[in-house]
């Protein structure tokens, strides 16, 4: 073809190419393209833990026994831990406040299954006596304690324990008659690492007869703690040790109270229980339910109480015949509460903070420190029947049925470790004997964490 031709005809073929393009872009509409959407190829690997770190309450402490050095705090009595479902534990000690007090830590390899802790104390001194038991917590970055107060006769004790490499620093706001506040002594409290520091209720809830304590912390998490004491008259009416509530809900369920003779019988007038509650973001109403061990019907009419953002409540309850309850407090707002429970207002007393009890959805691992006439109380806050089962070493497990909306009770032995499978319930472990209570909620076992989805 000459260069003549060709320069006449590539027009040409220019205009009909762009003719066609056009053509095929009008058809692209009408022509149905099937999706191309290929599923990526994936698999669900469950990653083995990373092992936990509890840290227990600690020993027994007492404020100003040197008359020459008042803000002193030393060790009254020291706390006895148990441990339950892991052998290879690392055992460690944080540097306290308190002259003489060592703290354990509790690590687990990489890995391994899960373990629970828990300690008791007792002591019987002229100006600190009665009976302590409390878990080994996880430490957190956020959590509540609902216990205390910093009225005359109250010695109490913020513990903050920081198990970790780097420092925290903790916020502590105060709720109380006049709603939030982060006092004087409150804020930017540094906690060094591998340390406990102890700052007493008074110095920042001074007069405050139903404080809740929101524990912050940045930089490292802690586990908070609250010893709760007091003195009548210069008579000791008992000990407690309360961990934190690491989370607020619109239910909470407080498992295992005890009521005793000798809070029917103490003549005072005086409630023998009562009920702390606080909403701490909005106005809201909060329905109280009791039941005893054992029943699902109410053991008394429920109670309404009308809550005021920021602001606990002290609810007395009506006098509960001798026995074990399980009270539920529900609200449509985000709740904290505990409850307060006592054996007497006399000589020999004691009381227990009774903390709310997460959820069991699966297993729990319980570890049993000594004490008068440990029981398990497991609720089953559902509408339908759950059965569990519950197994020590060397024993196969036995079942243990829990009625919908209703709680049972199983006896344990001190120093013996149980696995809690089934659910979901929640449960808590209780002592009652002569001058003294205490009890501790059981949490999930928390060994693994939730598979992760990889895509090669």
């Amino acid at each position: 073809m000459t260069g003549s031709a060709s320069r006449w005809l590539r027009p040409v073929f220019g205009a009909l190419a762009g003719a066609g393009a056009i053509a095929a872009i009008a058809l692209v509409p009408l022509i149905e393209v099937p999706p191309i959407a290929p599923e990526p190829a994936s698999v669900a690997v469950s990653p083995p833990s990373a092992g936990q770190t509890l840290v227990c309450a600690g020993d027994l402490l007492v404020s100003a026994r040197d008359s020459t050095a008042v803000s002193s705090i030393t060790v009254a009595a020291p706390q006895a831990v148990a441990t339950a479902g892991e052998s290879a534990i690392d055992r460690g000690e944080l540097a306290s406040d308190a002259a003489g007090a060592a703290p354990l830590v509790l690590r687990s390899m990489p890995g391994s299954e899960p373990f629970a802790a828990a300690g008791s104390a007792t002591v019987g001194d002229p100006d600190l006596a009665g009976y302590s038991a409390a878990s080994c917590r996880l430490p957190l970055l956020d959590s509540w304690l609902v216990a205390g107060a910093g009225t005359t006769g109250a010695a109490d004790l913020v513990v903050l324990s920081n198990p970790g490499e780097v420092a925290a620093t903790v916020t502590l706001t105060v709720y109380g008659a006049s709603g939030a506040e982060v006092p004087p002594g409150g804020g930017g409290i540094i906690v060094r690492p591998g340390a406990q520091r102890i700052i007493p209720l008074s110095g920042i809830a001074l007069g405050e007869e139903s404080p809740v304590v929101h524990v912050q912390a940045t930089g490292a998490p802690v586990a908070a703690s609250l010893q709760s004491s007091i003195t009548r008259v210069l008579e000791p009416g008992g000990v407690d040790q309360s961990g934190g509530l690491s989370e607020l809900a619109t239910s909470q369920t407080i498992v295992g109270v005890t009521v005793t003779e000798g809070a029917l019988a103490s003549g005072s007038g005086l409630s023998g229980t009562m009920v702390r509650v606080l909403s701490p973001d909005a106005d809201t109403e909060a329905t109280i339910s009791v039941r005893a061990v054992g029943a699902a019907a109410p053991a008394i009419d429920p109670v309404n109480v009308q809550l005021r953002s920021g602001i606990p409540a002290a609810v007395e309850m009506p006098s509960l015949p001798v026995g074990s309850y399980t009270v539920d407090v529900v609200a449509s707002t985000p709740v904290a509460a505990a409850v307060w429970q006592t054996t007497g207002f006399g000589a020999g007393s004691d009381f227990a903070w009774y903390q709310a009890s997460p959820q069991i959805e699966s297993s729990a691992v319980i570890a049993v420190p000594s004490g008068p006439g440990p029981v398990l109380t497991i609720a089953n806050p559902g509408s339908a029947d759950v059965t569990v089962e519950l197994a020590e070493p060397g024993s196969g497990p036995v079942p243990v049925t829990v009625p919908a909306g209703a709680s049972v009770q199983v006896p344990l032995r001190a120093a013996i470790a149980y696995e809690l499978t089934g659910g979901p319930v929640r449960a808590s472990v209780g002592y009652v004997g002569a001058g003294a209570l205490g009890a501790f909620p059981v949490f999930p076992a928390t060994a693994g964490q939730e598979p992760i989805v990889v895509y090669p």
